[in-house]
């Protein structure tokens, strides 16, 4: 079944219809790609890992020194979009642009406002969430470009690698360099390798977008003494693994069911870790 559409956007300050929005044709965001973006799924109210979020935004204003825009608000407006659209239940997403300029110019000139944009799309609640959807991937080359730790909107290499993976089935597309794996199209990559849960290290090389789930995950791991490590991750390990997770704000967590069309062993750790993470949300919504 398809979400719900949203009907409100947050553009600016205001709240609004989304027939009544309106961006410049000169926004940085639109001619340049030239923003970043965040996405933080909430079940009754409860933003999961909001501070990962907050941080890992604040950390990509940074470093492409787009100014003027508090990361922090970002608890603000979610709490004012589930309002609009009435849910306590979606994946709220925000959107900050360095800001209209006009002429379009490559270096942008100083104190530009930015564009911020966002919107709530209603998703199910948290007690929907019980067997681990199993999915197929792919895999393809990483042609991204190299500053994949920030969440920028330059997302066409990923783009066409997901439509690629889409034409074979594929519902994600886990992308490799120089024989390692970095992360899916729209995923944090984990593999059950000799009864060992690997993850793609986040300091080595393929560099890869920390993502907000996979503290989750480790933690999960843990607490199902399940041992885990952070490093390095070969294509070939990948491919021989007996369970791989793809881990999403959205997602939180599904299984891979069949990687390239060659089925995968399976197990019951990708479903353990669900419900451990399941778990120790519905605990962290209790203890607001």
């Amino acid at each position: 079944m398809s979400p719900a559409a949203p009907t409100m956007v947050l553009l600016g300050d205001a709240i609004v219809p989304i027939a009544e929005a309106r961006i410049s044709p000169f926004d940085r965001g639109f001619l340049f790609g030239d923003g970043v973006y965040e996405s933080t799924r909430v079940f009754d109210g409860f933003p999961v890992a909001m501070d990962a979020h907050i941080a890992r935004l604040g950390r990509s204003l940074r470093e492409l020194g787009i100014a003027g825009f508090e990361p922090g608000s970002y608890r603000e407006i979610i709490d004012r979009l589930l309002d609009a659209e009435g849910t306590g239940d979606a994946s709220v997403y925000l959107q900050v642009t360095r800001g209209v300029e006009i002429p379009r110019r490559h270096a942008p000139g100083r104190s530009l406002a930015p564009t911020v944009f966002a919107f709530a799309t209603p998703l199910p609640p948290l007690s929907e969430i019980g067997s681990i959807q199993t999915v197929d991937a792919t895999l393809a080359p990483d042609d991204r470009w190299m500053r994949t730790d920030i969440k920028s909107l330059n997302l066409l290499a990923n783009v066409m690698a997901a439509m690629r993976g889409h034409a074979d089935g594929a519902a994600e597309t886990i992308l490799h360099r120089d024989g390692l794996v970095s992360e899916g199209t729209h995923s944090t990559i984990l593999a059950l390798v000799d009864g060992v849960l690997v993850a793609p290290a986040t300091t080595a090389a393929p560099a890869i977008l920390p993502g907000t789930m996979r503290p989750l995950v480790i933690e999960a791991a843990r607490r199902i003494a399940l041992p885990i490590r952070e490093r390095a991750l070969g294509v070939a390990e990948l491919r021989a693994a007996d369970e791989i997770g793809i881990a999403s704000s959205n997602r939180l967590l599904h299984a891979v069911g069949r990687l390239d069309g060659r089925p995968l062993r399976g197990g019951p750790w990708m479903q353990r870790l669900l419900d451990t993470m399941v778990g120790s949300i519905r605990a962290a919504i209790a203890a607001r």
